[in-house]
């Protein structure tokens, strides 16, 4: 047995033998008989006690009764004090009854004032926010223009004067001395003219002949008729019952038909320079002196005949648009006929394609070099773009039009200002950088900065929401945020220029056309006009041939024939003449 039992065991014992003598002293009733005496002696004191009070209550009894009947007297007294006081006081209740009454009808008046005013407050502060707003966005629809836009410089009213920024060398302009001269080539004569020598030059004792030549040459420029005529013997045919002729050469259809070197001025004058139909054939009749008069029609439909017969080049520049790694491509508008069709422009700087569709998105990209391409697409943010090749950049020339125009008109922010800046040094830095690119280091620099601006721009709109009536920053914002890889790829990929000028230049050249020149009547025509226009600029930027001879090259072409598609009746003008079989 251990200490703690041991203790433990020893009070149980001093427990249960003072609970034993409690219990024989009950069961002897000594205990009761103890308690019955202190009880009997409680009684005794409070009886004793009893009867003194008893005394004093008895004593006090009696004046009691006497301070009870001069109490009665002064309460009757106080009593009609008191009426008298409160029939003053009801008066004043009423009185002030009817003037609370008053005061609450006048106080139900003025909050139904106050209600009608506090919504005239609200109804005037929602009409001031919503025209706030639109000031806003109309603010910003005159401020659009061709520098924070995509607005052309020639849609912008009053448009500033671009400023030229080379520094002033104080000459002359023209050639300055000491640069070798550039003359005008001579070219063989057509007639010679000997000029008399002057009176004073016969004096042979002061003038003597050097037996040298001076000669100058006045050049001019005319434009004469080349007509070849076709003679061929007429037959009749007893067997058939008409007359025949020998087969005349091709395209010697009509009693007279114009060559390809004809073919090609009026193409080239239309298609090229963009003077008008009326205007090509008046040109034309003027410098023949009215020998040649062609007609609006023949020289609308060289449009066809030209893209028909370049088939050939189409499928090439096609081919060569497929091949390349990194792809411009855009969408503009062309009216036709009153309505709005779409035209995708396609280039990689060496071949450049137009094609005409009636809609835009994926059905306007059909049969495009753009949906089979599989290299890099340069382009301005279209959405249905991203569905097509391997990778996308997108045009930084329009981020920094979009950031200018959340400048002027978000000028409580900062944002914007930090990535224009820092757009404007990572498209130098991409400019100067050599043929392998931008050194790594240098790039993760801008991509940090980067991420740092668009933190920026999101607690920036965290703090000032956009409104409903210009969200244009804040979309911006977002879009930048979402598609940070596809606005630096150029950066990390020398072949991927940083915007889509490319394509912006080769679309002014059709929308100066269509805007100058021509009313297009049928999609078909916008059709043929595309696809001339794309072999027009091949061979205006190959630079290896005379534009005029390739033009007359592909005029010179028989019509191909077209699948499905039977040739065209070999009759002559004269319906009883035709070629033999």
């Amino acid at each position: 047995m251990n200490n703690q039992q041991y203790f433990l065991t020893t009070s149980l014992s001093y427990q249960l033998k003072t609970a034993r003598q409690e219990l024989a002293d009950f069961r002897s009733g000594e205990v009761y008989r103890k308690l019955r005496a202190d009880y009997e002696g409680i009684i005794r004191e409070l009886n004793l006690t009893i009867k003194k009070l008893r005394k004093e209550r008895d004593e006090f009894s009696f004046s009691r009764k006497k301070i009870t009947e001069q109490w009665a007297e002064i309460f009757e007294d106080m009593q009609k004090e008191h009426e008298k006081e409160t029939e003053k006081l009801k008066k004043t209740i009423t009185e002030l009854l009817d003037i609370i009454l008053s005061l609450k009808n006048r106080n139900e008046e003025l909050d139904e004032k106050r209600k009608k005013a506090l919504s005239d407050y609200y109804e005037t502060a929602v009409k001031l926010e919503e025209a706030q707003g639109i000031i806003q966005k109309l603010t910003a629809q005159v401020n659009h223009n061709y520098e924070n836009s995509s607005m052309p410089s020639s849609k912008c009213i009053g448009r500033k004067k671009i400023t030229n920024n080379r520094e002033k060398t104080g000459k002359k302009p023209g050639a300055q001395p000491g640069h070798p001269h550039h003359p005008r080539k001579p070219v063989e004569p057509d007639q010679v003219i000997e000029i008399e020598a002057e009176e004073k030059f016969k004096d042979g004792s002061r003038y003597v002949p050097t037996g040298n030549i001076i000669s100058r040459q006045v050049t001019g420029i005319s434009i004469v008729p080349v007509v070849t005529e076709y003679h061929t013997a007429e037959f009749y045919d007893k067997k058939k019952g008409r007359n025949v002729h020998s087969a005349f050469p091709c395209g010697v259809t009509d009693d007279v038909n114009y060559d390809e070197s004809m073919k090609a001025v009026l193409f080239l004058l239309n298609s090229r320079c963009n003077v008008s139909l009326e205007k090509t054939a008046q040109f034309v009749r003027d410098v023949t002196e009215g020998a040649l008069s062609p007609s609006v029609g023949m020289i609308n439909g060289l449009c066809r005949e030209f893209s028909s017969k370049s088939r050939q080049e189409q499928d090439r520049l096609f081919a060569a648009l497929l091949d390349a790694p990194v792809m411009h491509v855009d969408g503009t508008v062309a009216r036709v006929n009153g309505n709005n069709h779409n035209v995708v422009v396609c280039s990689n700087g060496v071949a450049t394609m137009y094609f005409a569709r009636e809609k835009k998105g994926h059905a306007g990209l059909r049969d495009t070099p753009v949906e089979t391409f599989g290299g890099i697409l340069i382009h301005d943010h279209e959405a249905c773009f991203y569905s097509y090749g391997s990778d996308h950049q997108e045009c930084m020339v329009h981020i920094e039009r979009y950031l200018k125009d959340s400048m002027e008109n978000e000028k409580g922010l900062t944002w914007n200002g930090q990535m224009l800046k820092l757009i404007q040094e990572m498209i130098h830095e991409n400019n100067a950088a050599p043929a392998e690119g931008i050194a790594g280091q240098k790039i993760a620099e801008f991509e940090a900065r980067y991420d740092a601006i668009v933190q920026t721009a999101a607690k920036e709109y965290e703090d000032n929401p956009p409104s409903d009536y210009y969200r244009d920053g804040y979309n911006l914002y977002l879009r930048m945020a979402k598609y940070k890889h596809n606005h630096l790829l150029f950066l990390s990929n020398p072949l991927v220029e940083p915007d889509n000028n490319l394509c912006e230049r080769k679309a002014r050249i059709l929308k100066g056309k269509i805007n100058q020149a021509i009313s297009l009547r049928s999609f078909e025509n916008l059709e043929y006009f595309c696809e001339c226009l794309s072999v027009l600029d091949h061979f205006a930027t190959d630079g290896k041939n005379n534009l005029y001879q390739s033009i007359k090259e592909i005029f010179k072409r028989s019509q191909p024939e077209q699948a499905g598609v039977k040739p065209k009746n070999t009759e002559s003008s004269d319906a009883n003449t035709i070629l033999p079989e």
